[in-house]
């Protein structure tokens, strides 16, 4: 299957949005500096999904984004349905795109209603004192 031809700027572009140099997203996913740089160059195609798995969540992509993006699957057969990524608040694509805040909403899910209540005054409550931080400069 043909790649498409600017995966390699957009791996350059998420790893820069993500302020990584080439050596820190080797050592995170396991992945040659020379080997990654040749691709960002278009110089290489990624031809194993499994070398894609390993950079998706240092990128800030799931499996299923970073597989689309390099050209191995065409989600045909959702052409006419709502896509919930796109149609998402900002501050929900963040959360979608952020493991370690994908990881909490998961984590969310499994408290109890009350607990709920206590962890959103709690986050009330630091949006309250930063504000107020603010507020003295």
């Amino acid at each position: 299957m043909d790649k498409l031809p600017d995966f390699g700027k957009l791996l350059k572009d998420l790893r820069k949005k993500k302020k990584l140099t080439l050596n820190q997203l080797s050592e995170l996913s396991g992945l040659s500096p020379s080997y990654l740089s040749r691709i960002e160059r278009g110089e290489r195609n990624i031809t194993n999904a499994l070398l894609l798995k390993r950079l998706a969540p240092h990128l800030g992509l799931t499996f299923e984004e970073i597989m689309a993006a390099a050209g191995f699957i065409n989600d045909k057969s959702n052409k006419g349905k709502k896509n919930y990524y796109q149609e998402a608040p900002p501050h929900w694509k963040e959360i979608i795109r952020d493991p370690e805040l994908d990881t909490a909403v998961k984590e969310i899910a499994s408290l109890s209603s009350n607990e709920k209540e206590g962890l959103l005054l709690y986050l009330k409550a630091i949006k309250l004192k930063r504000d107020r931080g603010k507020n003295k400069k």
